[in-house]
């Protein structure tokens, strides 16, 4: 079998049996962007009007004591004109006064959390998220298979063809390749994205800050206090906007802990935009032990590895997570394609299948 055959083979037999995990993956990918799109299109009924530094200072004092379940606290910006407290799955968002204006929960909304589930793990635990990881990948060598395999007989960019013009093998089989071929590298990258979201280790230690060869000095601000900590991060930055405060990940207990009159120490982190047109927002970051008033660390993106930057972009390219609207829209539609090619791919593969059964 000569390797052009071999691929040809492995895109058709392999693109079939993950077809059906792929046609959840999408379908479902569908309704969670659809829902992410219609949530960051609600502005509450409010304007955009920019707190001053006073301001963010006291509502993060104000509402991470009303609200201690939740984690962070993000300021009013010109894509969410609200402040909200947030946490996994739900959020709170209120005018510029204070005043509650909603309390919602990605949960309660019908079908969300299955869903979400079968996006995840098909509803089956830890050993389903495996096999989403695992057929993920496979959807993403499928891809670059059928970019290979149309590069070596190409004719260029039909776009009369992208939609079949009846139910025939052909026109589906056309629409198949055109469509792919729109939607092939966003789809690559969602299925890779995907696999590396499940083995999360391959990645998330080039996120750690690394050790600076030289000790910075930052200004020491007063502990517990949230305005003279705010401003001494923002005297680092200037020109940034401060866009959110999120609290320390607490860290599930295994087993007794030993007793210590040292309290455990709280450092926040303080996110901010470099400017409005940022592509990943909260990106650059600024650690702070609040009971101190010191400074642990400060990382812009811009100032990251390359491994680090590319890392840093693992979970947005996914689901959108502090990206821009329009990104959210792209890999919806994409997975709207994507469920479409492979309809037409799964009715043209049996199709032909049946038929050289019938034949032989």
């Amino acid at each position: 079998m000569s390797m052009v055959s071999a691929l040809k083979w492995f895109h058709n037999w392999v693109g079939f049996f993950i077809s059906i995990t792929m046609l959840i993956v999408l379908t479902t990918g569908v309704y969670l962007g659809s829902v992410d799109l219609l949530k960051r299109t609600d502005n509450k009924g409010q304007a955009f009007v920019p707190l001053t530094l006073e301001q963010k200072a006291d509502t993060v004092s104000r509402l991470f004591e009303r609200y201690p379940s939740m984690s962070t606290i993000r300021f009013p910006t010109e894509h969410t004109p609200y402040i909200q407290a947030s946490t996994r799955g739900k959020a709170i968002a209120l005018d510029n006064q204070l005043n509650e204006l909603s309390s919602s929960s990605s949960f309660d909304l019908p079908f969300y959390e299955t869903a979400f589930w079968l996006h995840r793990n098909f509803l089956i635990d830890n050993g389903g998220k495996y096999i989403n990881a695992w057929a993920s990948l496979a959807g993403g060598i499928v891809t670059l298979i059928g970019i290979y395999l149309w590069w070596r007989v190409r004719k260029g960019f039909r776009l009369k063809q992208s939609l079949p013009k009846n139910t025939r093998s052909s026109s589906l089989l056309k629409s198949h390749i055109q469509l792919g071929l729109f939607i092939s590298v966003p789809l690559f990258i969602l299925c890779v994205s995907g696999f590396l979201i499940t083995y999360n280790s391959l990645w998330t230690g080039a996120l750690k800050p690394k050790a600076a060869l030289e000790q910075v000095a930052y200004p020491v601000s007063q502990a517990n206090d949230w305005l003279s900590q705010l401003t001494s991060a923002q005297q680092i930055w200037p020109e940034a906007e401060l866009i959110s405060v999120s609290k320390p990940r607490s860290t599930p207990n295994k087993g007794p802990q030993p007793d210590s009159d040292t309290p455990q120490q709280l450092i926040y982190s303080i996110q901010f935009d470099q400017h409005q047109g940022v592509w990943l927002r909260e990106a650059d970051r600024i650690s702070i032990n609040y009971q101190q008033g010191t400074i642990e660390s400060v990382l812009k993106h811009s100032d990251r590895s390359f491994a680090g930057k590319v890392a840093s972009f693992v979970r947005p390219l996914h689901d959108g997570l502090n990206m821009p609207a329009s990104y959210v829209m792209l890999i919806t539609l994409v997975s709207l394609i994507g469920t479409l090619i492979l309809s037409f791919s799964v009715v043209t593969f049996s199709r032909r299948t049946v038929s050289r059964k019938k034949a032989s």
